[in-house]
């Protein structure tokens, strides 16, 4: 806990250092659980994974061809149990602790990998019109300037190109009190009214915008981790999910960016939609230096044992030059 955060907000940098710690502390826990055998076992963390691949499929019954974006994703789990059903997903975090453990733990349990890239919402380093669907999972309400971030996202999607997210509800009484508590922890946490997320959309250019609410609940994993003696408080909490969701479930967001999509393939290899955080130049992996490099310029950006970093602050220049 810090009091220092009574007086002024949670920085970015500060959220990414202590979601570092947290994945860290969590690692071993992590690396004992294939998200597989949790998906057959865990009914909400199965209906949390059902409802996102019925919104990435979009009511076609089917993934879309090309390459989808789940920013925020950390460990990773929801997007490892569909890339085993054949989801071409990149998952984006700024949080590279929380990619490595996902990457090891699909490579112990013999899973199809997503692809890993640790990177800044605000500056997405993909081209523009890259992805087919954009997912943004319980993530949205921890980006500092949201309308940026939905912009960033507005620019990677392909023309019809479909967002989607599921954020906290901003009329639960119970939601309110826990963010208190997780600022003083330095986590950046809010929740949304639904006229606020229609209105954050528009702002980003998206179109035939939809707020639903939906129910999830605390899945048994998560669970496990609450205290015993507030573990009533999550159980009451879910059956007021349940029976007023308006007021305590979640929200489901689905927007469309205007245009339709073309016929061109995607790419065998998402690194090659890879562009400076932002857009704009080409990065590339530089096997001399064992860096990614920005085409036609000294800048470089780490290589986490093959995951690009491109977390704009993570920047370097080639010393040689």
């Amino acid at each position: 806990m810090s009091l220092k955060h009574l007086f002024r907000a949670v920085t970015t940098e500060e959220e990414r250092n202590f979601s570092r710690e947290s994945a860290r502390r969590a690692r071993s826990r992590y690396l004992e659980t294939n998200p597989l055998s949790r998906y057959c076992t865990d009914e909400v963390y199965a209906t949390k994974v059902d409802r996102i691949r019925a919104g990435l499929q979009g009511g076609t019954g089917a993934f879309p061809p090309g390459w989808i974006l789940d920013i925020g994703g950390a460990t990773a789990g929801e997007a490892t149990v569909l890339c085993q059903e054949g989801a071409k997903i990149v998952v984006g975090d700024i949080n590279e602790a929380a990619l490595d453990i996902s990457r090891a733990r699909a490579r112990k349990f013999g899973l199809t990998e997503p692809g890993y890239v640790a990177m800044d919402v605000h500056r997405i380093p993909f081209a523009d019109e890259s992805f087919d669907c954009v997912s943004v999972v319980e993530a949205l309400h921890h980006f500092p300037d949201r309308v940026q971030a939905l912009r960033e996202i507005h620019r990677v999607l392909k023309p019809g190109g479909l967002f989607y997210s599921q954020e906290p509800n901003g009329l639960s009484p119970l939601r309110r009190l826990s963010e208190v508590r997780d600022r003083f922890r330095g986590i950046i946490e809010t929740s949304f009214f639904r006229g606020q997320l229609l209105k954050l959309c528009r702002r980003a250019g998206f179109q035939r915008i939809t707020v639903e609410p939906g129910v999830l609940g605390r899945s048994s994993w998560k669970l496990e981790e609450v205290p015993k003696y507030r573990r009533w408080l999550v159980h009451f909490h879910s059956y007021l999910q349940r029976s007023f969701p308006r007021t305590f479930g979640s929200h489901e967001i689905k927007a469309v960016k205007e245009g339709i999509h073309g016929n061109d393939s995607p790419p065998a290899d998402w690194r090659d939609l890879l562009r400076e955080p932002g857009g704009g130049a080409a990065v590339r992996f530089d096997a001399g230096s064992g860096c990614w490099r920005v085409d036609g310029s000294s800048r470089t950006f780490p290589d986490l044992d093959g995951i690009p970093d491109l977390v704009p602050s993570d920047e370097s220049r080639l010393q040689s030059e």
